[in-house]
Formats: structure tokens, sequence, C-alpha cells
């Protein structure tokens, strides 16, 4: 829809200006990214993705330093780079192409013009749109090479055109093939001749597309994610975790296996930690193979801490201040830094503040780690002997 300039902000698809609200949440609203407007957009250590059937168009000079531009996200949705002026690759920066139904288009369809500052070879008139891979070769330390432009590849001294022809031809459906086009599954890559130059690479794997811990008025956890493609998967593995070090597997669900669809999952956690904690998905596959999920966090939002300590550091006894949610058995262990255990005590905690004191009979100073364990209790913390 058409709004005045001055109506940013994210609208529901239609003829009349509204918001999206709760009743659009069983929908998904994807937006074309363009970048205009200015004389030169720099990204800098950056990851740019573009997710679902969406393009992105490039109408000004844009430099990337060390930055990963990713046109799709899995192995099925369709995505065009559109490219109406220059984009530079810098350092360790590469443009993946996720399957093949992507691609680039390098033409300048609407003959906007140039902001970047390359010319075409022998003639320092002419300017075109595409990707250029900066190399540093010449005397003022960098030179360009023509990793995609109307003309297809090439570098600053010498047109480079794999098999032998005058376009890119690698992955282009039949009677597609023409100038400034690559079909994707391709990404750039370092040549020590030719610079950064396109090859055909392998479609991207099933991604994680979605991840998210919400804590219930009930005092569960909640938790959601979604897969945008299954191939040979078989399940998910839950853990849990107080400190990202210790990790416990708290429940499993089962994978789709195979799908072409987005795939939605869920899991509850009816006991939660005191305090919140870290959550993050084992995936594995049919075949054994497994990789980790990020890491999602809640809190309790409440004020009460679930562990406070009095005495750090200490001298004979450990004073502790315990918080928990409901009445449970805690189990608390001081060992030094080597994992010897100095004393293992259990503890019949009631709900909210419980007050402890432990005598681990340690002897000379150090550093010492307390672990208290329960149903729904779990914190490890530091303590140094006086």
């Amino acid at each position: 829809q058409d709004l005045p300039p001055d109506r940013n902000g994210i609208f529901v698809y239609g003829g009349a200006p509204a918001f999206p609200n709760a009743s659009y949440i069983s929908s998904n609203y994807w937006v074309d990214m363009v970048f205009s407007g200015q004389d030169n957009l720099v990204f800098n250590n950056s990851t740019i993705n573009t997710y679902g059937n969406t393009n992105l168009t490039v109408s000004t000079y844009v430099q990337l330093f060390n930055t990963n531009l990713t046109i799709a996200n899995d192995p099925t949705s369709a995505g065009i780079l559109k490219l109406n002026d220059q984009v530079d690759l810098n350092g360790s920066s590469t443009v993946t192409l996720a399957n093949n139904t992507t691609s680039i288009n390098s033409n300048n369809d609407f003959i906007i013009p140039i902001a970047g500052p390359h010319h075409d070879l022998g003639d320092p008139t002419t300017q075109s749109p595409g990707l250029y891979g900066i190399i540093p070769t010449d005397a003022n330390g960098y030179n360009y090479s023509y990793t995609l432009n109307q003309g297809g590849l090439g570098k600053s001294t010498a047109q480079y055109h794999p098999g032998g022809v005058n376009w890119y031809i690698i992955n282009c459906p039949p009677n597609f093939c023409s100038f400034g086009f690559v079909y994707g599954p391709a990404a750039t890559f370092d040549d020590p001749m030719f610079g950064k130059i396109f090859l055909s690479s392998a479609v991207l794997p099933v991604q994680l597309v979605l991840f998210l811990a919400n804590k219930q008025d009930d005092g569960s956890v909640n938790l959601i994610w979604a897969t945008s493609q299954e191939q040979n998967s078989a399940y998910f593995d839950v853990e849990r975790s107080s400190d990202q070090t210790g990790w416990a597997k708290i429940g499993s669900v089962k994978a789709k296996g195979y799908s072409s669809t987005t795939s939605n999952y869920t899991f509850s956690d009816k006991l939660p930690l005191d305090g919140g904690g870290y959550y993050r998905l084992k995936m594995v596959d049919l075949d054994g193979k497994f990789k980790y999920s990020k890491t999602v966090s809640v809190s309790s939002g409440k004020d009460n801490q679930p562990l406070v300590v009095y005495s750090n550091p200490f001298n004979d006894q450990i004073r502790l201040k315990v918080n928990v949610s409901r009445a449970q058995n805690l189990t608390l262990t001081v060992s030094d830094m080597l994992g010897k255990t100095y004393i293992s005590q259990s503890y019949n905690a009631q709900s909210g503040d419980n007050f402890v004191n432990l005598v681990p009979n340690v002897v000379g100073s150090g550093m010492y780690i307390l672990r208290i364990h329960g149903d729904s209790y779990e914190q490890t913390v530091k303590l140094q002997r006086q």
C-alpha cells in the first residue's frame, strides 16, 4: 500500500492503513528489502540473510567488510539479489545463493545512476553495476575484480569466462543463460589469479528458523521452534542449564523426518529452574549426526534472589540463603578446583527462603566451587577461603 513518507513502520498488507495485531499471527508477511537513498552503505563484520521468498535490491554503492550475504536460508526458498549499483567485497566477505531457485541480476533493469567508483575495463567513462572483489595488488594497496557485472565475470586485467564462453553459465536454467546473471546454488571464492569469483556450491542445509522460550503464568516455560525444511531428521533433545556450562537433557521431541514446508514444535518445561535458566536444542539426524541450536534464556521476573552467599570469602563456615519456589530436597557440595569434594550434604528445603550453614572442613586458602542441586533448583558459585 502507498503511505506518506512519515508513515514508517510495520503495516498490514492491504488498501487501508493498519497495524498487525493478534488476528494476524497465523499469517506471514514477507517484505522485500531495498538498499537505497545513501551514497555509500558500509557493513562491517556483519551477517545479512534474506528469509523465505524475499528479494534484496541494491540501488546505491555498498561496501561489505568481512561480511557474509546469503540469499534465501534453506533448500527451497526463492530469492533474487537485484544489483542496480556496485557492491564491493572486501576481506573475507562472501555472497551465497542458497539453492537453485535463487539468482543475482546485475543488469540494473531500471537504469538507476551508478554511485559506485568502478569503471569498465578500458573505458573510464562507463560504469556497470555488479559485484567487485577488492584485492590488495596494485600500488595503492588494492585492485578490483569483476566478480559479476553486466558483462559476466572477470578481473581488472582480463575477463574471466568459465568454460570459454562470455557469460556465467554454472547452474543457469536451460534457455536462460545471459549476461549479468548468476544462478544458485553458488558462492564466491578467492581465486589466486582472478580474485573473488563465483563457483557452484552445495545447497544450504536445513536451518532452524525460530527458537523461543517464554515464561508462562503457571510458572512453566514454553519452548517453541520451527524448521524451514527437514531431510533425514530424527528428533530434538531439549537441554537445560543454569550457567551454560553444565547441560542436562529434560525431554525429547520427535522430528518430522522429511518435510518440504515449515514444521513447528513445542515443549513445556513444567518444573523450570528457580531464578531462570538457559535452553538449547540438540538436533539429531537419523544417522546419529547432530548439531546444537543457539541458546535462549528465561528469567523468573521475581525480586527474590535464588542464592545469597553471606560469607565470601569464608573462614570455617559458609552461610547461605537459598530461595526455592517449592519444597524439595537439595544436595549441596563444596569441591576444590581439582574436583576433590570436601562436603556433600542434603537439605530439606521449604518453599521460600532457607538459611543454611555449611562447614566444609577445608584447609588452606584458595578457590572452591559450591554446587546446589534440586528438582527445580541448580546453582553453581565460586567461593574463596581466606
